[in-house]
Order: C-alpha cells, then structure tokens, then sequence
C-alpha cells in the first residue's frame, strides 16, 4: 500500500504473535532439608538451565520434572512493590527501588493424579497400604498395618531392563522368586524402607515428610508417606535367577529430600521393601507443607516458548474439587472435577550475582521469527 502510512496499516511481523494451546505444567521436589541445613535459599532447587536446556521438549523433560498434564486457568499475580521516595514541597517521586518481592500463581489440574493432590492440596499424601485379612482399626483412620512387606530383589528397581515379550526397556522393580505374586497386574505398589521409629524427628525420608520426635511409632510409616509409587502391568516370574520382575508402567518419581549430600529420586535399593496401595489419602491441617521446583510452559503455534520457571513454590491454600460442565454429552447430569491450586513463589538467591529473586520468564523465539527487537 504505497504512499499509506506505517501507522495506519497496522502490520504485523512474522512470527512475533504469541498464539498457543495454553499453558502445561512440570513439577520437581523441593529438597526441604537442604536449606535449613545449609541456610541458603539458593540449595534446595531442582535448577534448571535455561541457557542450555530451553527451549524445552515436553516428550523429553529434565532430569526429576515430572508431567502433571493439562492445567487451566493459570494466572499470575506479581506480589512485588515499588516503593516511591518523595521529596521537596510538591512531593515529587525523586526516587524509586524495590520493595516487597513476591508473586503467587493460580490453575486447576484437569488431571487428577497423586502427584495432582498432593501439589494442589499443599499436604504430604498418604498411601493408603492394603491388607485384606485386616481389621479395621479404632485407633485412626490411617493407623492401620498394610499387609507384610517384601524385600527388593537383589537386583533392586531399574529403568534399563527389556523384560521378556517388550521391545524396549521398561521401568522394573525386582522381588525374590515366588513373591511376584503377590503384587498381580493393575495393582499399585511403594516401594520405601522402614521407618526408623528411633528417629529425631524433622524432615524424614525421601519426601521430607515433617514429624515430632518420637511421634511416630508405625514401621511402614515412610512407606506411607512416600512418592515411589507405581502400577504394576506385567509379572514375569523368575525373570532373572532367584528373581521375579514386576514391570511398572510408569518409573518411580519424587523423592529428592536429603539434609546433606545427593539425594535420592528413587527407592533404596538395599534396604527398600514393597507394599500394595489401594488409595491415596489428603489430610487438611498437619505441620507439612509440600514445597516445589515449577516449569510452565506454552508452546505458539508458530514454534516460539514462553517459559516460567520458579526455583522454590509452595501450595498456600487448597482451593477446592471444582466442577466444570461436560459439554455435548446431552445431559447436565455429568460434570467434571478439577483441583484448583493457588501457589506461592518463595525467595531464590541467584547465584550469579546474588539477587533475590521469585521467578524467571525466558522467552525463545521461533526460527521465523523476523523481528530482532
């Protein structure tokens, strides 16, 4: 349109719009042990690179970032302030600088899983331990003994084996031969190690779960409270000498905690012993406040990525199981039910140069995109 003004025919450069499918979520443990040991809000973080490893695969994650599926609603709400400094008989603005840092973010969970209620509700999650020869207890609601525990296998729990029958290798949890049976196809398992009912109390285990001295006398209790769960879909007796294979269909995931050296993100494999879970339960109050690495992203239809990464959030209320209308299914007898979760970015100190920080925005530009400012 030669001759007509820039301004007026209101172009739009290619590749620069931000059009997408919505937001996904991916979650880390939080090592909650880490920074009161080392008194540093910058241990703690599942870190990721956003130099090296963005823009990120959704179908290829990050060591320990875990799919948590389609979320909705997602909204942030920047919590930081700038503060103003007046002066002079008009009271001017001679000054400004940074305040209170902070934000909070807010979706629903589409998908409920365990991992989906133990975010959204912000509480360490029970495993419901399954006992069929068992009598109610008067005791408490979860005060009850799963049926026995089962050692691991020699050749413990591994995401390279390629059982019989499967052509690639699949995540497998070993068992000495004959107790494969026990744990029959569609059954959930944990695998954890005993609780050590000598011990002090504080963030215990691989989930950090908090507890008093001396409060907890229940020997499955990490087993419990523990992440490392999984469904079984195959048994393969004597997969291996002496050994029955229980193929998982997922790996085991969480973990993470641990006050001083490397933590774990799976079973103990020398010490770890295996129950079936027939639920999972939420408690509402309680010391244990779950705590969180957090990647969001949301990929254009173009190939660009917005990506949100907060180094250190927590739940700070739950919500509720809300209800959504099912649409076209001829009826409003059915609705559907999401988690509604509202999060709270805490402080990271970069390391790079020692800023207190909540949370980074990167975005990667998609390969047409032709604008360079």
């Amino acid at each position: 349109m030669a001759g007509v003004p820039r301004s007026l025919q209101q172009p739009f450069r290619r590749g620069s719009l931000l059009i997408g499918g919505g937001w996904r979520g991916f979650f880390a443990p939080f090592n909650s042990a880490a920074p009161v040991a080392n008194n540093s809000t910058s241990i703690g973080p599942s870190i990721l690179d956003l130099q090296v490893q963005g823009p990120f695969n959704a179908n290829s994650l990050p060591a320990n970032y875990n799919d948590l599926g389609w979320i909705q609603k997602f909204k942030l709400t920047p919590g930081s302030k700038i503060g103003m400094v007046r002066s002079g008989y008009r009271g001017a603005v001679r000054a400004i600088y940074r305040g209170e840092v902070g934000e909070q973010i807010e979706f629903s969970f589409r998908e409920s899983t365990r991992w989906a209620w133990k975010i959204a509700t912000g509480s360490s999650i029970f495993n419901l331990l399954n006992n069929p020869t068992a009598g109610a207890s008067t005791v408490g609601p979860l005060s009850s003994s799963g049926s026995a525990a089962v050692p691991l296998g020699a050749s413990g729990y591994t995401t390279t084996y390629t059982p019989t029958g499967y052509s690639v290798a699949q995540p497998t949890l070993f068992v000495p031969a004959g107790s494969g049976a026990a744990f029959p196809v569609g059954s959930i398992i944990v695998a954890d190690d005993d609780y050590n009912t000598s011990m002090y109390g504080g963030n215990v285990g691989s989930t950090g779960a908090n507890v008093f001295k001396n409060a907890v006398q229940d020997v499955d209790f990490l087993r419990k409270v523990s992440d490392y769960t999984a469904r079984v879909v195959a048994v393969v007796p004597t997969a291996v000498t002496g050994q029955d294979a229980l193929v998982l269909a997922t790996p085991f995931a969480g973990g993470g905690n641990s006050a001083y050296g490397t933590p774990s993100y799976g079973p103990n494999t020398a010490t770890a012993k295996v129950q079936l879970v027939k639920g999972f339960v939420a408690r509402e109050g309680g010391t244990s406040i779950t705590e969180w690495s957090g990647l969001f992203i949301m990929d254009t239809i173009d190939g660009s990525q917005i990506a949100l990464f907060y180094p250190h959030i927590a739940p700070n209320q739950f919500k509720d199981i809300a209800a959504w209308q099912i649409e076209n299914i001829g009826t409003t007898d059915e609705t559907g039910y999401e988690l509604d979760c509202v999060m709270t970015s805490l402080a990271y100190d970069d390391p790079l140069d020692g800023e207190t920080v909540v949370r980074y925005a990167a975005y990667y530009p998609s390969p047409g995109n032709y604008a360079s400012y």
